[in-house]
């Protein structure tokens, strides 16, 4: 089983890198071959609206360092999507992969009526958590309504939500949560059984 982690916050080794670590960690100590992506590192591009995607749908053509992982994306047993809370949404490192997933759609033709439908070309099924790293907790709940959709969009199976929230705006404030990494890491467990 591969467990792929994507972490959409600009601090290394923050709040949300640590909570997305744990639920890895937890996949690691059933057999889960895991694996982190912290997409401040790499460089990415936001989605042109070029449409290309839609001449082989669930490529994208950009040569960016996204690309390949929009395609491991599909190979990956479960997904871990992180991002921090900034200006009551996403941060753009986050919103910038969410909008690269454009690639999975495209239209279907029925031959016999040639009638068009939408079509998801990103594999069904997929276990999601979605890890969130905030200070005010009444921030979450039109994020979370948006980040259901983006798990129903990518096909998931099922999908979970660990909210760190903590006042203090401090970097390591989740790494002192005895236990916020214990669930995380139980939800990890749970990825692989």
């Amino acid at each position: 089983m591969k467990v792929l982690g994507f972490n959409g916050s600009p601090r290394k080794n923050g709040n949300t890198q640590t909570v997305i670590e744990a639920v890895l960690k937890g996949a690691a100590s059933k057999g889960a071959e895991t694996r982190l992506v912290n997409l401040n590192e790499l460089n990415v591009k936001g989605c042109q609206g070029c449409d290309a995607c839609k001449k082989k749908i669930g490529v994208c053509v950009q040569k960016d360092d996204l690309s390949p992982l929009l395609q491991e994306m599909k190979s990956a047993d479960a997904i871990v999507l992180g991002t921090p809370i900034y200006w009551y949404h996403v941060s753009s490192q986050f919103k910038a992969l969410v909008d690269r997933c454009y690639c999975f759609y495209g239209e279907d033709i029925d031959p016999a009526t040639g009638e068009k439908s939408l079509q998801v070309w990103f594999p069904h099924g997929k276990k999601i958590v979605v890890v969130t790293s905030q200070e005010a907790p009444e921030v979450f709940e039109p994020i979370h309504t948006w980040l259901n959709l983006v798990a129903a969009a990518l096909n998931a199976g099922s999908i979970e939500f660990i909210e760190h929230c903590s006042s203090e705006n401090k970097r390591d404030s989740a790494r002192k949560d005895g236990g916020l990494l214990e669930k995380a890491e139980g939800m990890g467990r749970e990825l692989v059984s």
